[in-house]
């Protein structure tokens, strides 16, 4: 990567991160208030759509970088685009935030937006598997694929998102994961915008794990939709990009196998999968632990890092690696989720 790619990029951060905090403090006075539900982990009302103040950072940062590199603008249309239906999901969560919108509505918005984007990129022709042996997949099925991934990755990420700290500080992590991984493999659009969106989110997390401010459905559904579609970006249709394939689902799979693995134990409990609940087990461990916000956050960054360093490894030791990674990582979070969830329940 070229010193003026990595100096652009510099600046950028700067600027999403300076935007990012100044515009969080000013939805600590502004913003509207959340109250608390059955699904939050909080006893007062809250300032909340601070998620907003990431959306101006992480826009502003890119813009700076457009405007400064000439040699790292290659695939900002892919990222442009990503970026674009990202800040529409936030803006749709910040309506939820002020006017509890309905969550089938919710959902419907989430598909429209995915589909524009895969559309707009075009659709997975192929499905690596292993170095030799590949899927073809027909428009339809590589389409649906990627929407699929969309959709599951942004509600994956806001049902997570009820302890001060944690699911923001978790997609700090992978944003910063997917930068360093793109930057090394000579993608430095989708690199810069990882980078953005990162820096933008660590500058507002000192206001969420003080409690004095939520990110909300803004923040929550524009930083999981965007690193969801920045990761589509980067694999390209034959999913052989600069970043592969599984990068995503395995930088995300304690919050993947972690959902996942709740609504199947709703569903075995014959509970709805659509109701609010404290089932996670972020939400379990806080109720029996009793332990605080920022501890829990702490932990499950640590357990998003070593997701992200598995990912960014795997990155570079082709393509069996990459399979091979995403297999083991849903096997491991999925028997540590069992097994601590044991524990909690013994």
């Amino acid at each position: 990567m070229s010193l003026p790619v990595l100096v652009a990029a510099g600046l950028s951060s700067l600027v999403a991160g300076a935007v990012s905090g100044g515009g969080a403090w000013l939805v600590t006075r502004f913003g509207p208030v959340d109250a608390p539900g059955k699904r939050t982990s909080h006893a007062a009302p809250t300032p909340t759509s601070g998620g907003l103040a990431i959306i101006a950072g992480s826009a502003l940062g890119l813009l700076v970088f457009a405007l400064a590199s000439r040699e790292g603008l290659a695939g900002m249309a892919a990222v442009g685009a990503a970026l674009f239906f990202a800040a529409g999901a936030g803006i749709a969560g910040a309506l939820d935030d002020l006017f509890d919108v309905n969550a089938q509505l919710k959902l419907l918005i989430g598909v429209v937006l995915a589909s524009a984007f895969a559309w707009l990129v075009g659709p997975l022709s192929l499905l690596p598997v292993m170095p030799g042996l590949d899927v073809p997949l027909a428009g339809w099925i590589g389409l649906g694929g990627a929407i699929l991934w969309m959709v599951t990755a942004s509600n994956a990420v806001n049902f997570m998102d009820g302890a001060n700290g944690l699911a923001p500080g978790a997609l700090v992590v992978a944003f910063l994961s997917l930068a360093v991984t793109a930057f090394a493999r000579g993608a430095p659009a989708v690199g810069a915008c990882a980078l953005c969106a990162g820096v933008a989110g660590a500058a507002f997390l000192p206001f969420n794990l003080s409690g004095r401010l939520f990110q909300g459905d803004a923040g929550a559904l524009f930083s999981s939709f965007l690193f969801a579609a920045l990761c589509l970006a980067a694999a390209g249709r034959d999913g052989r990009g600069p970043v592969d394939l599984y990068f995503g689902p395995v930088a995300l799979m304690p919050f993947l196998a972690d959902v996942l693995l709740t609504l199947l134990r709703r569903a075995r409990g014959r509970r709805s999968l659509l109701s609010a609940h404290r089932e996670h087990l972020y939400q379990r461990w806080l109720q029996v632990t009793g332990e605080s916000h920022a501890v829990v956050a702490a932990r499950t960054a640590a357990i998003m890092g070593v997701a992200g360093a598995v990912a960014i490894a795997a990155a570079f030791a082709g393509e069996l690696a990459q399979t091979v990674s995403l297999i083991l990582s849903a096997a491991l979070c999925s028997v540590g989720w069992v097994l601590v969830g044991r524990k909690l329940d013994a």
